[in-house]
């Protein structure tokens, strides 16, 4: 069984778990880091498995406990549990889970598909090496936000956080079969694509751009059109913002940097993720909420607020070091 992330990321390192070892799982459970703990709790009762995969997801403080103590019955029923990503961890937290018997690769140089590629175990009789590359390249380089690689911006299209599971699945099995690109896909890219050019249009009127001891920041309403990232890319390059945070109205925010190590400041939120992707989950007051029905800008106005308050733990982007 495998537990990813909702993302095209998520799909990938799974789908590509699934390739190396040449078999498929019995079920593939995609979550949210943040809901990780709940995920959880629907394989307490698991039986008849001897391995579970753990992609993509990284832990956050408040589900740490749950997780090892999980992760501590899995295993003493017998359940192999590994766990890939590429996300920041405190050491007490690879500690706890190592303690519980999970093996853990972290690996902050690439994306969890680069992980899977780098430490999965290798079953599969032949492997096609330039699929691999090529499905590792193209998804890191959307992921990590670099944008490097010319498929970066067509697979983050690909796989959206509020696909249905049945189109998941779908580019899970195309994609753990070997195939790293099919007209499906294609088809997907143009339709989100179309959509994509009235969401723009749409920024200005739920935006709120701040400034403070030299770092500028930018928060807008999520759109439903427009993949986080790309969001993101086009208010830096419009508005010339160090930080862009991307929130839903119930609290839920992106945070997006080229320079910035915003992980910090995700984690100081209850959230968690890498140096320039990171997110977490902020509680709206009721009063806010309910300024939001006269006032379009009320939500990213008290995110703004609430960021700031904690602008010190924004910093310059550090060098990504290996560990695993």
């Amino acid at each position: 069984m495998v537990v990813t992330h909702t993302d095209i990321d998520g799909v990938a390192a799974a789908a590509l778990y699934s390739y190396l070892v040449g078999a498929k799982p019995v079920k593939v459970l995609y979550t949210e880091p943040y809901l990780l703990d709940r995920a959880l709790r629907k394989l307490r009762s698991i039986t008849g498995l001897h391995r579970i995969v753990f992609t993509d997801l990284g832990l956050n403080n408040n589900v740490v406990e749950a997780v090892a103590e999980t992760v501590a019955l899995l295993t003493s029923k017998g359940i192999s549990v590994e766990w890939y990503d590429h996300h920041i961890w405190n050491d007490d937290w690879i500690a706890k889970l190592k303690k519980s018997g999970s093996r853990i690769y972290i690996d902050r140089t690439t994306c969890a598909t680069g992980v899977v590629a780098l430490y999965a175990p290798k079953e599969r009789e032949e492997v096609n090496q330039e699929f691999i590359e090529e499905l590792v390249r193209g998804v890191c380089s959307g992921d990590l936000f670099r944008f490097d690689h010319w498929k970066g911006p067509w697979y983050i299209r690909v796989v959206r956080r509020h696909d249905e599971s049945s189109w998941r699945n779908f580019v899970f099995e195309k994609l753990s079969s070997g195939t790293a690109w099919c007209r499906e896909f294609a088809e997907r890219v143009v339709e989100r694509f179309e959509k994509e050019l009235a969401g723009y249009r749409s920024v200005d009127e739920y935006i709120s751009i701040r400034e403070a001891d030299g770092l500028k920041l930018a928060v807008v309403l999520q759109h439903d059109t427009v993949e986080n990232s790309f969001l993101a890319s086009y208010i830096m390059a419009r508005y010339g913002v160090d930080v862009v945070a991307i929130t839903s109205l119930d609290g839920k925010i992106s945070l997006r940097s080229k320079k910035y190590n915003v992980r910090e400041l995700a984690v100081a939120l209850g959230g968690g993720g890498h140096a320039r992707a990171s997110g977490a989950k902020v509680h709206i007051p009721l009063s806010t909420r309910l300024k939001q029905v006269i006032n379009k800008r009320a939500v990213v106005e008290y995110i703004a607020k609430v960021i700031l308050d904690k602008a010190d733990l924004i910093t310059e982007v550090e060098r990504t070091t290996r560990s695993h």
